[in-house]
């Protein structure tokens, strides 16, 4: 059961984050995280906010803690390939798209990170598949 309290807290955090004051999104994380270290949540938003100051290694930190509890959780999963890409580790990156491409090899997201991360590899042909991939679901 979700405890309004902790939702509260972590809405501010993200209306922090959607205004672009970051350091002061992650203050309102680590509040819920002080209370509650396995929340999936405020440790993905966190990392985020942490990649978005440039800080990746403990942006990755974030979503390591949040894969040990939860191994599958597709928005972690998305925000620690967004990190790999920035960071030039565009293998890593490329790795986790294609593992949850096997399951769900439709989720547009990932195939956009994917195209990304070809473009950036000067594989452009693989990059131009995954571009058409994601516009069979715009027909229009």
């Amino acid at each position: 059961m979700t405890d309004p309290k902790i939702n509260s807290i972590l809405d501010e955090g993200n209306r922090l984050f959607l205004q672009g004051k970051f350091q002061q999104a992650i203050s309102y994380y680590d509040k819920i995280l002080d209370d509650d270290p396995k929340h999936i949540s405020s440790l993905n938003n966190k990392g985020y906010a942490l990649s978005k100051l440039k800080d990746f290694a403990s942006a990755m930190k974030c979503y390591e803690l949040a894969l040990e509890i939860c191994p599958d959780d597709l928005s972690v999963l998305i925000n620690k390939i967004s990190s790999f890409r920035k960071q030039g580790n565009l293998i890593e990156a490329l790795s986790i798209c294609d593992d949850i491409l096997k399951n769900n090899s439709n989720y547009n997201i990932v195939l956009y990170h994917k195209e990304r991360i070809l473009f950036s590899m000067n594989k452009f042909d693989e990059s131009i598949y995954c571009c058409n991939r994601i516009l069979e679901d715009y027909p229009d």
